[in-house]
């Protein structure tokens, strides 16, 4: 957590992204009851730093060789970073973060005149 709250602290664990973050929810609801509502602020819990492998599995939709070709990493050097047997340098990430960022600008700019006909 960014923020640091006095009477109590949230975590959430999981085998993977999404069960991370339900298990926060459960956390957060269960410190409301234990504390009481008013004792706990409305926090606006965000989801959106991940590891290459996290990143694959909270967007399944996203094919790693398609994406890795994308990017301009090697599929099978992508797949070691979603796999966790290999991290990727600084400049990897760099290169990773760029890719989505910009597939998420042209898809909040285009979605609006897209459409399946």
């Amino acid at each position: 957590m960014e923020d640091e709250f006095d009477k109590f602290g949230l975590i959430g664990y999981g085998k993977t992204a999404r069960e991370a973050e339900a298990d926060l929810f459960v956390a957060l609801r269960e410190t409301k009851e234990g504390l009481g509502d008013g004792d706990v602020p409305d926090i606006e819990i965000g989801f959106r730093k991940f590891d290459v492998g996290a990143f694959f599995s909270y967007y399944p939709f996203f094919n790693i060789t398609q994406f890795s070709k994308f990017v301009g990493i090697n599929a099978t050097q992508m797949r070691q970073y979603a796999s966790g047997i290999r991290r990727p340098t600084k400049q990897k990430k760099e290169d990773i973060n760029r890719a989505v960022h910009y597939i998420i600008e042209t898809l909040s700019t285009e979605s609006r005149a897209f459409c399946i006909d």
